[in-house]
């Protein structure tokens, strides 16, 4: 397993420009609305109409946009380390006039008190920021908050080996990116930053040995995007 990364302060220097954080998140990562989609699905395959869910990561109002306007009787806590960030999500709640069934925690999951319990709890596109000691805090975390019969969906980037087959795959990411506005320059400049930090990356099997170390002991992937560069687990304690 990897070192993992240098610690970030998310206010102060957040690994994507918040003015840019739509645009870029969705034009990087392939299959962004495909994961919410299935995020949403996987929610109310819970049957369970006063969801209370946990979203880790939850600046932007992704989330907040997707889960709450058809589901009226569910209610969602969300946390995010970037004050700008939680900004945008709190303006998406509010736009969306479901402010009064949203509660955003500037901090970490250590920010909230383990008797806060929920049902689901969420983390997309957020670990892979992180290095692997903080992986593991944060999964415990979320394990200590999660009802017994509860499920957590994870979504994290991995090291992945394209082998002769970079161009391709490069070449699907960086006309993916172009497709979604980005500039050809800015896409292959984040293209050659990701690739330059694949050596720190940790593989699928590492994630999920990773969510097993922090409690959860049933753990099934659901999503594969782009050879593994974005994967998708199910996990259960």
């Amino acid at each position: 397993m990897s070192e993992g990364r240098v610690r970030t302060d998310f206010d102060t220097q957040p690994p994507v420009p918040v003015h840019e954080y739509a645009r870029i998140v969705a034009g990087v990562n392939v299959g962004y609305d495909l994961v919410f989609t299935l995020a949403t699905c996987f929610l109310r395959a819970l049957h369970q109409p006063e969801l209370d869910v946990l979203v880790v990561g939850a600046g932007g109002g992704k989330e907040i946009e997707q889960f709450l306007p058809s589901n009226p009787k569910w209610r969602l806590v969300g946390v995010d380390p970037s004050r700008d960030m939680l900004g945008l999500a709190q303006n998406a709640a509010e736009r969306l006039g479901v402010q009064e069934r949203v509660e955003l925690v500037h901090g970490s999951i250590d920010s909230l008190p383990t008797d806060r319990q929920f049902d689901a709890v969420t983390c997309l596109y957020v670990l892979h920021f992180l290095p692997d000691d903080a992986k593991l805090a944060l999964l415990r975390g979320i394990a200590a908050r999660l009802r017994p019969q509860g499920a957590l969906l994870v979504v994290s980037g991995a090291r992945v080996d394209v082998g002769d087959l970079s161009g391709d795959i490069f070449g699907i990411w960086q006309q993916h990116g172009e497709s979604l506005g980005l500039p050809a320059e800015r896409m292959a400049k984040i293209i050659q930053q990701i690739v330059s930090q694949q050596a720190n990356a940790i593989a699928a099997e590492d994630y999920v040995g990773l969510l097993r170390a922090a409690g959860f002991m049933r753990v099934v992937p659901i999503l594969d995007v782009m050879n593994g560069g974005m994967l998708a687990w199910i996990a259960r304690p």
